[in-house]
C-alpha cells in the first residue's frame, strides 16, 4: 500500500513538474521575446525620430530657400521698373527736345532698344536666381514592431467528476 502511495505520488508530482517546467521555458522564452521587442520598440523611437528631425530640418531649408529666391525676384522686378521708368521718362524728354519727325522717330528707336536691352538683363537676373528645388517629402512611418505573443497558460488537471453525464432529450 505504501509502495502504491509513493508511485502515485511520484506520477502526479512528475506531472506537475514537467508543467511547471515547460511553463517556466514558455515564460522565459516569452521575457526574452518582449526585451527583444523593447530593444527593438526603443531603436524604432529613435529612427522615427530622427526621421522627423531630418524632415524637419529640410523643410525649413527649403523654407529659406523658397524666400531667398522670392526676395531675390522681387529686387529684380523693383530694379527693372526703376530702370524702365528712367527709360520712359528719358525717352519721352528726347522726343519732346526733337524738332523733326524724324528725330523723334530715331529717340523712340533709341529708347525701345535701350528699354530691350534692360528686359534682357532682367531676364538674365532671374534665371540666374537659384530655384529651391523639389519639396521635401513626408517620411513613411516604418512598421513598428509587433509584440510577441504571450505564452499559453498551463493547462490545470481537473477533477473529473464520479456521475455520469447525462443527456436531457427532449423526447420524454
Amino acid at each position: 500500500m505504501k509502495k502504491r502511495l509513493a508511485i502515485i505520488s511520484l506520477v502526479v508530482s512528475a506531472l506537475f513538474a514537467s508543467t511547471n517546467a515547460a511553463s517556466a521555458d514558455a515564460q522565459s522564452d516569452y521575457q526574452l521575446a518582449l526585451s527583444q521587442y523593447k530593444t527593438a520598440l526603443a531603436n524604432w523611437n529613435v529612427a522615427m525620430k530622427a526621421e522627423q528631425e531630418n524632415f524637419k530640418l529640410a523643410m525649413q531649408n527649403w523654407n529659406a530657400a523658397i524666400k531667398a529666391a522670392e526676395q531675390a525676384r522681387k529686387e529684380i522686378a523693383t530694379k527693372f521698373k526703376s530702370d524702365a521708368d528712367a527709360i520712359k521718362e528719358r525717352t519721352l524728354a528726347a522726343v519732346a527736345a526733337a524738332v523733326t519727325a524724324k528725330d523723334k522717330k530715331a529717340a523712340n528707336a533709341a529708347g525701345k532698344i535701350e528699354l530691350d536691352l534692360a528686359i534682357t538683363a532682367r531676364n538674365a537676373a532671374l534665371d540666374a536666381v537659384v530655384k529651391p528645388g523639389l519639396k521635401p517629402i513626408k517620411p513613411s512611418p516604418a512598421p513598428m514592431p509587433t509584440p510577441p505573443a504571450k505564452p499559453a497558460k498551463a493547462v490545470k488537471p481537473t477533477k473529473q467528476s464520479a456521475k455520469p453525464a447525462t443527456s436531457k432529450s427532449p423526447s420524454a
